[in-house]
């Protein structure tokens, strides 16, 4: 039996069409937060953004009136870094990316490998708007060399305000993928990695955790595939219609998170 939404533990919560769009919060995403810090539960807001630090979430949560602190926010980049902390200690890593990368490898007590690319164990792929042919090269043969390939995300495009569209962190793995021959270890969403770590980093099962998000290709294919509770939201992506025509079904389906609240009090 499906428990009900209050009584589950963690929760694990897409940011952009879930608590925000743009600069705008979501209704009931101030009352929701509030309720998980009243009631101790467990909760990380998840990001496959390769390039915003934890410290610049929580600068633009406390802009719209959600006070939390880098402890609650996970973003995919944090998890790959931990992930390759786990598995390759004392790695060499070929970053693809830009300085908050380099930045999070180097905290982790891990080398970063550019400067001698022949000595990589890891090639980590983000966001890189200053990538060129020589980091491609470089990184392709690393991984030809034997190097693990391991990505933040598969996103081709990155939007942008206004419309507008730019070439995304999935755009620069496509480009090495090709020229390697190796499929690489994703670690974003809709991949179940990340909310894997998030589950690690929390001390939580996944039958007692919660994915929320707008996205059935995205946040919920990824709860199903790390085995969580998913929770589906039309405040963004996805709207009724587009479920009613999906093979992906979520446990929990909310206009927003006003609605979540209007449950939760009765």
């Amino acid at each position: 039996m499906l428990p009900q939404i209050q009584n589950l533990t963690t929760y694990l919560i897409d940011l952009d069409g879930v608590v925000y769009r743009g600069e705008t919060l979501v209704p009931g995403a101030q009352e929701f937060i509030h309720w998980l810090d009243a009631n101790a539960k467990k909760y990380l807001f998840l990001t496959n953004n390769s390039f915003a630090s934890e410290t610049q979430v929580v600068n633009k949560l406390g802009r719209l009136g959600i006070k939390t602190d880098p402890s609650h926010v996970m973003g995919a980049a944090q998890a790959a870094v931990q992930s390759i902390q786990h598995r390759f200690p004392d790695a060499s890593v070929y970053v693809v990316g830009e300085q908050p990368l380099f930045d999070l490898v180097r905290q982790h007590q891990l080398k970063v490998a550019n400067d001698d690319w022949q000595s990589t164990n890891v090639v980590f792929v983000g966001l890189d708007r200053h990538f060129d042919y020589k980091k491609l090269t470089e990184a392709v043969l690393a991984i030809r060399r034997g190097a693990a390939f391991i990505a933040i995300n598969r996103d081709p495009l990155l939007p942008l305000a206004g419309g507008a569209l730019t070439a995304g962190c999935g755009t620069m793995v496509a480009a090495i993928e090709a020229g390697s021959e190796t499929t690489p270890e994703v670690i974003g969403k809709p991949e179940p990695a990340l909310l894997q770590e998030a589950m690690r980093k929390l001390d939580s099962k996944p039958e007692e955790t919660v994915m929320i998000g707008d996205n059935l290709g995205v946040d919920i294919k990824a709860g199903i595939a790390a085995n969580t509770r998913t929770m589906l939201v039309f405040s963004g992506k996805d709207t009724p219609g587009s479920l009613a025509k999906s093979t992906l079904y979520p446990d929990y389906v909310y206009a927003d998170l006003a609605a979540v609240m209007q449950q939760i009090q009765g």
